[in-house]
């Protein structure tokens, strides 16, 4: 066979490019399945097999993220300042965690245009506010 032979085969789909794509939102689906010589059903198929983003998700912005996180955080402080039963050595190490926490929060948040990073200052006010209320809820 020569190069005729090699032009009448068909070339498998780019499933990578096909995927990046249709999660980017670029093409519709009809436009994609005859760009990439593919049937809708092998289009549903493989969106299906392999777990792809749907159309109608709306993956949720960093600002959005990085507010639940520090609800999250907000809520795991109350319930250690509620936990009188627990040795404070241990909440201690709780609270450093809940603090490393808070501070790759706050990094995250300072990322988001026209908001400035925190200062030091402003950190050790509010590990400062944090034990304090931690030592409150412990007499």
């Amino acid at each position: 066979m020569d190069g005729a032979g090699r032009a009448g085969r068909k070339q498998p789909p780019d499933w990578a490019t096909i995927r990046g794509e249709y999660e980017g939102r670029m093409f519709v689906p009809e436009m994609i399945c005859r760009r990439h010589g593919i049937t809708l059903s092998q289009l549903r198929y493989r969106r299906e097999k392999e777990d792809w983003l749907s159309l109608r998700a709306h993956p949720p912005s960093r600002m959005h993220l990085v507010a639940r996180m520090l609800r999250v955080l907000d809520g795991q402080i109350r319930e250690l300042e509620n936990a009188t039963d627990m040795p404070i050595d241990r909440r201690a190490k709780m609270l450093a965690d809940q603090v490393k926490t808070m501070d790759k929060l706050i990094e995250l948040g300072a990322t988001e245009r026209n908001v400035e990073p925190p200062t030091r200052k402003d950190m050790t006010d509010l590990r400062a506010k944090l034990v304090k209320r931690l030592e409150q809820s412990a007499r």
